[in-house]
C-alpha cells in the first residue's frame, strides 16, 4: 500500500516556534520570588502542553518553577516524572512517583500506572493492581454522581478501555517477566479474561489472549483472535493512508492507539499463525511511523521468505534493508543480525534475467565497435 510519512516530532515542535520563544522569555524574566506567586496549576498546564509538543527543555523550566513553589505537590511530582521519562532519566522519575505515592497513596491512579511501566516483575504487578483499584473506585464514584449524562462523560477520566488496558499490562507481565513464576499461566489467563470482561472490543486484550493461546499450542483459536484484534484497527488506518490526505495531516499515532511495540508483536503472532499477508500489512503501517527499526524490516522479509520462492525477491529487499538500518543505527541484537545473514546467504544474490543479460552484452559490444571506429 502507498505509505505516507507521519508528522515528525520536529515538525510538531517547529509549528509554535514564535510562541515558544515568547514563553521562554516570559519564564526566564520572572524572578523566583515573583514566579512563586503564579498559580501552580497554570505552570503545570503549560509544562504538560510543552511535553506534548516535545519541547522538553522549556517544559523542564515550568516543572522546576512548579516544584520551587511546592516541592510536595503531587501533580508537580507526576508531571516532572512524565518529563523525566521522556528525557530517559528513569531513576529520577521513579523517585518523583514514589514521593507522590507517599503523599497521596489512596487517590490518583495515574502515578501507579506510570510507575508500573517503569518497574518489572511482581513490583510492576503491585503497581498496576493498586492503579486498577483506584480506577474502578473513581469510575464508580463518577457513575454514582447525579449529573447529566453528557457532563459525566466529558468529566470522567476513567473508561472501561482504561481498566481493560491495565489488566492487559498485568497479563503481559505473566507472559514475559514472570512467566516462570508459580501459577503464572493461571494468573495470565485470569487477567486477560478480566481485560476482555472490562472491554470485549479491546484489540490489545484480544492480542494478548491470542499470544497466551499460542503458548498453549492452540494455534487455530489464536489465529481467530489475532485476526479479530487486527480487524478493529487496521482497516481504519489503511483507509486513512490511502485517502487523499496531505502528508502533514496523516498521523498513524493519532489514528491507532495500539502502541508501536504491541503492533510489532502483532506481526510476530500473525507470522506464527501463518497469516503472512496480513502480517505484512500490519508491519507496513509501522514503517509509516518509523522506518529505522530493524525488527520491522526483518519481520516483513521473514514473512515473504516463508511464503516461498515466488516471494524471495521481496524477502531479499526487506532483509537487505533491515541489515542496512541495523548498521546505520548501531543496533544491538546479534541474534537478529545472525538470522538476517543466514537468510540472505540461503537466498543468494538476485537472479539475473537472461533477457536483461543479453541486452547488456549487446550494449557492450556496440560500445566496443564504436571505440574501434
Amino acid at each position: 500500500m502507498g505509505r505516507k510519512k507521519a508528522k515528525s516530532k520536529q515538525n510538531k515542535k517547529s509549528k509554535d516556534v514564535k510562541k515558544i520563544t515568547k514563553l521562554t522569555t516570559a519564564v526566564e524574566d520572572i524572578p523566583p520570588e515573583k514566579s512563586n506567586q503564579q498559580p501552580l496549576d497554570k505552570l503545570l498546564d503549560k509544562a504538560e502542553q510543552l511535553i506534548d509538543e516535545f519541547n522538553y527543555e522549556l517544559a523542564q523550566k515550568f516543572c522546576q518553577r512548579a516544584l520551587e513553589t511546592d516541592p510536595d505537590n503531587v501533580r508537580a511530582l507526576e508531571t516532572s516524572a512524565s518529563l523525566l521519562v521522556e528525557l530517559g532519566n528513569v531513576d529520577s522519575a521513579k523517585q518523583c512517583l514514589g514521593r507522590a505515592i507517599e503523599l497521596s497513596p489512596d487517590s490518583g491512579f495515574s502515578k501507579y500506572m506510570t510507575l508500573g511501566q517503569l518497574m518489572e516483575g511482581s513490583t510492576a504487578v503491585e503497581c498496576y493492581q493498586k492503579g486498577i483499584e483506584l480506577m474502578i473506585k473513581e469510575k464508580q464514584e463518577k457513575e454514582a454522581q447525579e449529573v447529566v449524562a453528557a457532563a459525566c462523560n466529558n468529566n470522567s477520566s476513567v473508561s472501561d478501555r482504561d481498566i481493560s488496558s491495565a489488566y492487559c499490562a498485568i497479563a503481559e507481565i505473566y507472559l514475559t517477566d514472570c512467566c516462570f513464576d508459580e501459577g503464572a499461566e493461571e494468573k495470565c489467563q485470569e487477567f486477560v479474561e478480566k481485560a476482555l470482561a472490562s472491554d470485549p472490543d479491546n484489540a490489545e486484550a484480544l492480542q494478548i489472549k491470542a499470544n497466551y493461546l499460542l503458548s498453549k499450542d492452540n494455534q487455530e483459536e489464536a489465529k481467530e483472535l489475532i485476526k479479530k484484534s487486527v480487524s478493529l484497527w487496521l482497516p481504519k488506518l489503511q483507509a486513512a493512508d490511502t485517502a487523499d490526505v496531505p502528508d502533514e495531516d496523516f498521523d498513524p499515532v493519532e489514528l491507532c492507539q495500539i502502541p508501536y511495540t504491541t503492533r510489532i508483536q502483532c506481526g510476530k503472532i500473525l507470522i506464527e499463525v501463518e497469516e503472512y499477508e496480513l502480517a505484512t500489512d500490519v508491519l507496513e503501517t509501522l514503517l509509516d511511523e518509523d522506518d529505522e527499526v530493524p525488527d520491522v524490516w526483518y519481520l516483513i522479509g521473514w514473512a515473504n521468505y516463508l511464503q516461498g520462492e515466488e516471494y524471495y525477491s521481496n524477502a531479499r529487499h526487506y532483509l537487505h534493508k533491515g541489515k542496512e538500518v541495523y548498521i546505520k543505527i548501531k543496533y544491538q541484537d546479534e541474534a537478529l543480525l545472525g538470522h538476517i545473514d543466514e537468510l540472505l546467504t540461503e537466498l543468494g544474490p538476485e537472479p539475473v534475467d537472461p533477457n536483461d543479460a543479453g541486452e547488456l552484452v549487446d550494449f557492450e559490444s556496440s560500445d566496443e565497435e564504436d571505440m574501434d571506429q
